[in-house]
């Protein structure tokens, strides 16, 4: 939490299974979706389709971790620094949201992953 702005917020698309954007923040629940949102789980994977790979990355300049299975980013978490803290985190795992992402992730060639298998 010491991290975060104190105006900070998350947005969240749900994955794509909520019918509009998800917003929190509070510095409590931030970090509690945050912590609830890094934490891998087997449901995650059958949603993503296996355990991806996480990757830095500048996504529209902003410091961000992808989710990468393969060719394919299946998420993203981007974070908005504002005075040396977090002010938005992004998180983005709608496919219809991500295909931008997607299209410019496979004509680059992708360094070595943070995490190889999440």
């Amino acid at each position: 939490m010491a991290l975060l702005t104190d105006d900070a917020t998350v947005i969240s698309d749900g994955a794509g299974l909520a019918e509009t954007l998800l917003r929190y923040d509070t510095p409590q629940r931030i970090a509690a979706v945050v912590r609830a949102g890094f934490k891998p789980t087997p449901a995650k994977r059958r949603f993503a389709g296996g355990a991806p790979a996480i990757h830095y990355a500048l996504v529209n300049g902003a410091p961000a971790i992808l989710f990468v299975l393969g060719d394919q980013v299946v998420g993203a978490v981007a974070f908005d620094i504002t005075n040396g803290k977090i002010a938005t985190v992004r998180g983005i795992a709608a496919p219809t949201r991500l295909a931008r992402l997607v299209e410019s992730w496979r004509q680059r060639e992708p360094e070595t992953p943070l995490i190889t298998r999440w």
